[in-house]
C-alpha cells in the first residue's frame, strides 16, 4: 500500500545502525537517489544476499548453521576475535574474502543439530 508521505531520510553518520531496523528504515535508504543511502542499501543487500546464498549452500552439504540470538555488537566481537586467533593476530596475511571470514567467525560452533 502506497502513501503520501514522505520517507524519511537515512543520516550519513554511523549512528544509524543503532535501534531497530524497520521496513521504513529499509525503505528510505534504498528508494534515496543520494550516493550514500544507495550505497548503504547496497551494502545491505549484498550482506544479505551472500548470507542467503552461504546458508543455502552450507545446507545443501548437510552443515546448516543456526545462530543464537545476537546483537550486532556480539557479532562483530566474535568476528574480529575469529580473524585474530585464525591468522595469529596478523589479518593481512589471510587471502581469504572478508565476507568469507565474517561468515566462518559467526558460524564457527553454531552448526545446527
Amino acid at each position: 500500500q502506497q502513501t503520501n508521505n514522505p520517507a524519511p531520510i537515512p543520516s550519513n553518520d554511523a549512528q544509524d545502525y543503532t535501534g531497530p531496523f524497520t521496513t521504513e528504515y529499509l525503505y528510505a535508504m534504498c528508494s534515496q537517489n543520494d550516493t550514500v543511502s544507495r550505497e548503504k542499501c547496497d551494502y545491505y543487500l549484498q550482506g544479505l544476499l551472500y548470507g542467503l546464498n552461504v546458508q543455502k549452500s552450507m545446507q545443501q552439504k548437510g552443515m546448516a548453521i543456526c545462530l543464537p540470538d545476537m546483537t550486532p555488537e556480539t557479532a562483530r566481537l566474535r568476528i574480529l576475535q575469529f580473524i585474530e586467533a585464525a591468522t595469529g593476530g596478523k589479518p593481512s596475511s589471510n587471502k581469504d574474502g572478508g565476507n568469507w571470514m565474517a561468515f566462518m567467525g559467526l558460524a564457527a560452533g553454531n552448526v545446527c543439530k
